[in-house]
């Protein structure tokens, strides 16, 4: 499952591979000159239409919240292919320190707020408990797994709000690129969810303390502060641990994809020792 480039056309456009970057158990990543342009080129497996990944909606989503200035614009599309371009963001992976987490985090709440702020038709939101329902069904006949039940029953616990807001649903170290400010990729998991799914996810991709918990979420309230609720952040973040594994099985079932790829002993190990 490498090097799906090659042999690559795409009509009435120039492509120059410039380096793979990425080949995961769902799509191949590449730098790549498109007309010109540096670009980036993500190419499908096919496994990626069997666990519910939905490029359509995430192209609609791009266009719908390019007005906030930190996503990526896409160059070129060709769904039934698997195939995405979008111009390359300059930036660094950032990572926490003393003498920058503050301000790092002040600005991700903030700017994670403007996110959670944006609203869609009707017809076009996605709701995240409607994925988690689709691997619940998809692992139905999966053998007795005590991890999977804990997961989804952690998640049947949390999910009592109907105060769901657009979310990124992926906010892991490789989708926040700081230059000048922050840029958020990879939104093919977005959907209507609790608000404190994404903040989560940054807490356990940062490895946040409680004190840095707080920071974020007052600059996410806007300085409105009211305290943090931070047991059930912290559910939360065992959560997202769960949803990994989840995802993982999904992959393994239905993408026919080794389970020696996905690190699942590690997954599993994690959440023997959390729980």
């Amino acid at each position: 499952m490498q090097n799906l480039h090659k042999n690559l056309v795409l009509k009435n456009h120039n492509l120059e591979i410039i380096e793979t970057i990425k080949s995961g158990p769902v799509s191949e990543i590449s730098i790549c000159n498109f007309d010109s342009i540096k670009a980036i080129l993500r190419i499908d497996y096919p496994c990626a239409s069997e666990i519910n990944v939905d490029r359509k909606n995430e192209i609609f989503t791009l266009s719908r919240i390019k007005v906030l200035g930190n996503t990526p614009e896409v160059l070129f599309s060709d769904l039934p292919h698997g195939i995405l371009v979008w111009r390359y963001i300059e930036g660094i992976e950032f990572s926490l320190d003393e003498d920058s987490n503050k301000v790092f985090l002040k600005t991700l709440g903030t700017q994670l707020k403007k996110i959670h702020d944006i609203d869609l038709p009707i017809s076009k939101k996605k709701y995240f408990n409607n994925d988690i329902n689709f691997y619940r069904n998809l692992l139905n006949e999966v053998p007795e797994n005590i991890i999977l039940h804990r997961g989804f029953d952690l998640y049947d616990k949390l999910n009592k709000s109907d105060n769901y807001v657009f979310s990124h649903n992926d906010l892991n170290k490789t989708n926040l690129l700081w230059r000048d400010r922050l840029f958020f990729l990879d939104w093919e998991y977005s959907s209507f969810n609790n608000p404190f799914f994404d903040i989560a996810s940054i807490s356990n991709a940062y490895n946040l303390s409680k004190v840095d918990r707080a920071i974020l979420w007052k600059a996410y309230t806007n300085n409105e502060y009211s305290a943090l609720n931070d047991k059930n952040l912290r559910e939360w973040m065992l959560f997202c641990h769960y949803l990994e594994y989840i995802w993982s099985i999904s992959l393994i079932q239905n993408g026919k994809i080794d389970q020696n790829v996905l690190n699942l002993k590690k997954l599993e190990k994690k959440l023997e020792n959390i729980i």
